[in-house]
């Protein structure tokens, strides 16, 4: 199963190029490049670029304009995202041809998740950037790097980083509360991820100008109501967003405000974990989570206070991948010790 291990291992960096392109896809605004889907323009390879195409494609697609750089960014984004979902199928069948049950199940669940993530990459061009649908978008792409690094961890990992001498002080009530502790974690920082979608779709990332005041106040003028509800209209274009300044500043500072509870629970978890499980493994966990937790928090300043460069956001965007990789290798490691016990 070696074999296995490395394709894992370049899938999961294929995911995570997607992951990283697509944010800068969205950020640099080519995510209505093409108006029409999976071709551009009627174009299934390729993009209109001479001039007799562009004339034609606008006519074919009314109120469009042709803008060739944006157009070839989602082709391109277009065309690896297709071939990770060939990979992750392969990934399926692999799985099934080694009987492998347990992680073929995982990888099917992985296989049906590729299948809605470009069924709502769909709805993301034909809704016209519709914010719910971007931000599920974005949450789908994640969760199934996740999944993937759990299959990895699943089918590499044994015991080879429980340390058997290591356990003989663990306590199993200590391991269940950190367990639950865990849990309730992850689910914080999934919050966290779809409030910085939230934030990203309706472009409120600029929202407040300062930092750590927003708009010179610690407390500024904010529409919380309109902030966060799900506009359903199927008529509308919602690029560069349709909400008032108020409403984006109550995003704005939400996902501030979380940020830090986020931290908080973060930096617990990796303190706690490192008291309780004492072994080398754990020690390399606990780091590398406060690690990306404080790339993540810096990244997010500098997105303030250099006005969103996109090399920054898009960073911003694949750490938030790596932090929620590493938290996943976490409970992992909690629940292979629990269960060793």
């Amino acid at each position: 199963m070696v074999k296995i291990n490395y394709y894992l291992l370049f899938v999961i960096t294929i995911t995570l190029a997607v992951i990283t392109l697509g944010a800068y896809v969205r950020l640099s605004h080519a995510g209505l490049g093409c108006p029409d889907w999976p071709g551009c323009y009627g174009y299934l390879v390729g993009v209109p670029d001479n001039p007799l195409e562009i004339t034609n494609a606008e006519k074919n697609f009314e109120g469009s304009s042709v803008d060739i750089g944006k157009a070839w960014k989602e082709m391109i984004h277009r065309y690896l995202a297709g071939a990770l979902g060939i990979f992750i199928f392969i990934i399926s069948l692999i799985f099934y041809k080694n009987n492998t049950h347990k992680l073929f199940k995982l990888s099917l669940l992985v296989s049906f998740l590729v299948i809605m993530q470009a069924a709502l990459g769909m709805f993301t061009v034909t809704l016209q950037l519709q914010p719910i649908i971007v931000m599920m978008h974005l949450v789908g792409g994640l969760t199934i790097i996740t999944l993937l690094w759990l299959l990895y961890l699943r089918n590499n990992i044994n015991n080879y980083f429980i340390e058997s001498k290591s356990l003989i002080n663990i306590s199993l009530k200590k391991i269940k509360k950190l367990s639950y502790f865990g849990y309730l974690t992850l689910v914080i920082l999934i919050i966290q991820v779809m409030l910085g979608g939230w934030t990203s779709t309706n472009y409120a990332a600029l929202a407040c100008a300062d930092f750590p005041k927003c708009n010179a106040a610690w407390w500024p003028q904010m529409d919380f109501y309109s902030a966060f509800i799900v506009e359903l209209a199927t008529d509308l274009n919602y690029e560069f967003g349709r909400l008032d300044s108020p409403a984006r500043v109550a995003i704005h500072f939400t996902h501030r405000v979380w940020a830090i509870i986020v931290a908080a629970m973060i930096i617990s978890l990796s303190i706690l974990s490192y008291k309780t499980i004492k072994m080398p493994s754990q020690k390399i966990i606990s780091l590398l989570l406060i690690f990306f937790l404080l790339v993540q928090v810096i990244l997010g300043i500098l997105n303030v206070k250099m006005g969103l460069p996109i090399y920054v956001a898009v960073a911003h965007n694949g750490n938030a991948a790596l932090l929620l990789m590493c938290l996943i290798t976490q409970l992992y490691l909690i629940k292979r010790v629990k269960s060793n016990l």
